[in-house]
């Protein structure tokens, strides 16, 4: 053979057989990649197959908290949303409502008996001697504003301001008896109409010679006090 075919033919060999080995370079690099990653080569299809891991470092994240000043601002909004409902004054009834709310409370008081307590309040002081002279009647204390009846049917015979009473109401009954109430802060009678036993006639009050509030109560007959006491309970009614 001549030299140049030889030589040739030496050179031609290595660049055949360096081929093959360069295709399978790639496929020996995957498979160790395989083998390095435990098989974590073939990932699924989808990533929303697989759910979501807490690792013991994502755990253990702080967890995001509002700012203090955030919170102390809405702690402050609600404790003056209560303030403004806990100090908001109570509305003032219209004519109509306090007229309604009257009536109520004269239809509460006017229960069909004959003879009936002219107070609410407690009996805080009797009939009899008291500082040297007679307290012709008695006095039930409950309190400002609380409801005065008529203790039983009659005809206002006076209603008004009347010295140490203060503001004062007459009643005349039909046995001629006379029932006083005095000290009142209002009157809600005029003179001449008609009550019944129950019906509201005023409000207990501290005016006249009165060292607190109070309602005086007295039964007159023929002009002359009476105890009162003994009075009411002879027909029916006890204090």
């Amino acid at each position: 053979m001549p030299p140049q075919q030889q030589s040739r033919a030496r050179h031609a060999a290595p660049r055949n057989v360096s081929r093959p080995r360069a295709a399978l370079l790639p496929g020996v690099l995957l498979a160790a990649a395989g083998i390095a990653f435990g098989g974590l080569a073939v990932l699924p299809a989808s990533a929303a197959d697989v759910a979501p891991r807490v690792t013991a470092a994502s755990a253990l994240q702080p967890v995001a908290l509002p700012a203090p000043e955030q919170v102390n601002v809405t702690l402050s909004s609600a404790l003056e949303q209560g303030l403004k409902v806990a100090n908001s004054a109570t509305p003032t009834p219209s004519p109509l409502e306090k007229a309604s709310r009257d009536r109520d409370e004269d239809a509460d008081g006017v229960t069909g008996a004959e003879f009936v307590r002219p107070g609410i309040g407690r009996l805080t002081s009797s009939y009899g001697r008291r500082w040297g002279r007679l307290h012709a009647g008695i006095d039930l204390a409950s309190g400002i504003g609380s409801p005065i009846r008529a203790v039983t049917d009659g005809t206002v015979l006076s209603a008004g301001w009347e010295g140490g009473y203060g503001r004062c109401v007459r009643l005349l009954h039909s046995d001629g008896t006379i029932t006083v109430y005095g000290h009142m802060s209002a009157i809600t009678v005029n003179r001449g109409e008609r009550v019944v036993a129950g019906e509201r006639i005023g409000r207990e009050g501290n005016t006249g010679q009165s060292t607190g509030p109070h309602l005086h109560f007295e039964v007159r007959i023929n002009g002359t006090p009476v105890n009162p006491v003994t009075w009411l309970r002879k027909r029916g009614v006890a204090l």
